[in-house]
Parts: C-alpha cells; sequence; structure tokens
C-alpha cells in the first residue's frame, strides 16, 4: 500500500510545516514582546508645591494629570503625587501671578468681595519643570490667565500645550536629548 520513500516525502514536508509554522509563531511573539516594551508608558507624577486661587492643592494637581493626559502622549503616563513624597519621575508646576496691567487702585468695598475678585482673570505664569530619576531636566513655560474653576477650557488648553511643549515629539525634552532647540507651536 505504501510506495516506496513516501513516508520520508512526507515527513520531510510535515516537518517543513512545522520548522515554518514555529518560525513565524516565535517572530509574532518576538514583536508582541517588542511592541510592549515600545510602548510601555512611564509614569510622571504631578506635583504642585503651592496652589492656585479658586482650586485646592489636591483638585489641582488631580485637574492637571487629568488634562496632560489628553496631550496623548504615547509614552507618557500622568498621576497625582502622593502629597507627602516628591516622586524622582515628575512635572512640578507652578503658578505665579503677574503684576496687575492696570495699575492699583485703592478700593473701599467689602474686604471679602475685594479678595475673590483680585484673583479673577488675573494674568499667571505656569511654569513646568520636569524631573527625570530625581534629576531636573527642562523647563517650559507659558503666560495665562487664572482659571474661572475646574471647568475652565482655556486653561485647560494652557495645561495641554505645555505638556506637549515640555514632552511632545518637537518638545523641550526631545530637544534635549537630540542637542537640538525645541520647536514650539503658537502661544
Amino acid at each position: 500500500m505504501d510506495r516506496p520513500g513516501s513516508s520520508k516525502l512526507f515527513c520531510g514536508v510535515r516537518s517543513a510545516r512545522i520548522g515554518l509554522l514555529a518560525r513565524l509563531l516565535l517572530a509574532a511573539v518576538v514583536t508582541l514582546f517588542a511592541a510592549g516594551i515600545a510602548t510601555a508608558a512611564q509614569t510622571l507624577h504631578v506635583e504642585v508645591p503651592d496652589g492656585l486661587p479658586g482650586f485646592p492643592r489636591a483638585d489641582l494637581q488631580r485637574f492637571l494629570a487629568l488634562h496632560m493626559a489628553e496631550s496623548r502622549l504615547p509614552d507618557w503616563r500622568f498621576e497625582p503625587a502622593p502629597i507627602k513624597d516628591t516622586a524622582p519621575d515628575r512635572v512640578e508646576w507652578k503658578f505665579k501671578l503677574n503684576p496687575y496691567a492696570g495699575g492699583e487702585v485703592r478700593s473701599f468695598g467689602r474686604p471679602r468681595t475685594a479678595a475673590s475678585n483680585f484673583a479673577a482673570h488675573r494674568p499667571i505664569t505656569i511654569e513646568a519643570r520636569l524631573y527625570l530619576n530625581g534629576e531636573y531636566q527642562t523647563l517650559v513655560e507659558r503666560q495665562a490667565v487664572t482659571p474661572d474653576g475646574p471647568n475652565d477650557p482655556e486653561f485647560a488648553a494652557a495645561v495641554v500645550g505645555i505638556t506637549q511643549n515640555l514632552l511632545g515629539s518637537q518638545g523641550a525634552l526631545r530637544a534635549i536629548e537630540s542637542g537640538r532647540r525645541p520647536v514650539y507651536g503658537p502661544r
């Protein structure tokens, strides 16, 4: 029933197919493993040493982490920092009230009202400093206006823009790594 040499031919074809299948499987595993390594995002903690008028510090850290994630940078994840510890990998945000451009005017209104209106729509300088492995890397700053609260779209857009200018493909960190000057978009 068997032809002479047919089992050798069948075994040779079978082993060639098994070898090809094994190589394809190995290539798929190596590709998936390499892709998993390439897409592993580094977590940066979001720290705010001082608050901002209208934002408690913890709320501000959550707000910043949420809107930093909107920058859609695949290499980075953002989490609010623990209150007690300073993380080695972090973005430290600082907010400075700029001098009021309208000049100083003495007000005789109720102190409570004057204090609440003092920070409303006031120009500020936002600084975002990047630290990796506990070492300072770079700084990006931008001018903005104090937010109306956690739903202020202009302030959220400023946070996204600063994050992209700090960590994006054309941002300050990539410029340092490649030895070139950063390219910033419109401010």
